[in-house]
């Protein structure tokens, strides 16, 4: 069962030099294989985003500019990560809830997934995500009492 222990905020490779700085991303830098990018950018009135969590899906987010608050919960617990480092990613496992909140106007947060867009992968009811979340936790405590 994922916890917010799960969650984890590494630093990637970077080359700083003095002609610019360059932080190289393949699959071996990243938990998981790389089968999805993409990035959010503009957030003006809607300044939080996310707010799911995800059957499947695992996702590294990285702030390429600006500072985006990630907070996490995995439905006992929560906990919030600032991202305004581009040398910075926080890897947020499946079945964790996120939500993201743009600080400033000019943020950019990158995200890799491991899986392909895929709308019933998306929990997007918090209610439901705790109820999952209890139901996981039942499975996994019966199985432990049956070993």
């Amino acid at each position: 069962m994922t916890s917010l222990s799960d969650v984890k905020l590494f630093s990637l490779r970077t080359f700083i030099e003095p002609d610019g700085n360059l932080v190289p991303i393949e699959n071996t830098d990243i938990p998981f294989n790389i089968k999805r990018m993409f990035y959010v950018f503009g957030v003006k009135d809607q300044n939080d985003r996310g707010r799911h969590s995800h059957y499947k899906t695992k996702q590294v987010l990285i702030c390429l500019q600006g500072r985006v608050k990630v907070n996490c919960d995995d439905g006992r617990n929560r906990k919030q990560w600032i991202l305004d480092d581009p040398k910075k990613a926080l890897y947020v496992p499946e079945l964790i809830w996120d939500e993201q909140i743009y600080t400033s106007e000019d943020s950019i947060l990158l995200v890799l997934a491991n899986t392909k867009y895929n709308i019933k992968d998306y929990i997007e009811d918090y209610k439901k995500f705790k109820e999952i979340k209890n139901e996981e936790k039942r499975k996994q405590t019966l199985s432990l009492d049956l070993h």
